[in-house]
């Protein structure tokens, strides 16, 4: 079967737009942080878990096990759920924390400077991704669509694998 083009492939584009939203709210979270606007940080956390747990579904069940069936060795799957659980553990911290200290506050913006890098390394499993044959991206795609409708949170998803 023919592979896809990252261009043309409707899973990667929306993979994609998932990392750059997560980009972006893990670095303004780290901002807020820097600004020692804990408030707004809390605000910004609460909205990246609502919009991270489908994602982070996906490339745990569906995501990660496909990559790793082609043999690639780049796709440590422990790793990357482990990051996953650092990730999650901070965020669960900055949501829940109240008056936190100086030091759990530099705890938290280590954590999600962690997290940052873990997005952008994440996102490039694209080049993988286009291995995918046309058949295997479709269903891929679907999952991901499924699991955007169960609105299940990132702290949550967490919980339950537990």
């Amino acid at each position: 079967m023919p592979r896809l083009d990252t261009d043309k492939s409707p899973l990667i584009a929306e993979f994609l737009k998932d990392h750059q939203q997560f980009s972006r709210l893990l670095y303004q979270i780290k901002k807020l942080l820097d600004e020692n606007n804990f408030e707004a940080a809390q605000e910004r956390a609460a909205e990246l878990d609502r919009l991270a747990g489908p994602h982070i579904a996906f490339e745990e069940a569906e995501l990660y096990p496909r990559l790793k069936i082609l043999g690639e060795r780049n796709v440590t799957e422990d790793l990357l759920v482990d990051q996953h659980r650092d990730a999650v553990d901070v965020l669960r911290m900055l949501i829940e924390v109240k008056n936190p200290n100086p030091e759990t506050i530099e705890q938290i913006k280590s954590g999600f400077e962690r997290a940052l890098a873990h997005a952008e390394h994440c996102g490039s499993l694209i080049s993988l991704m286009t291995q995918l044959d046309e058949n295997e991206q479709a269903e891929s795609l679907r999952e991901l669509i499924r699991l955007r409708k169960t609105e299940q949170l990132w702290t949550d998803l967490d919980q339950n694998a537990n």
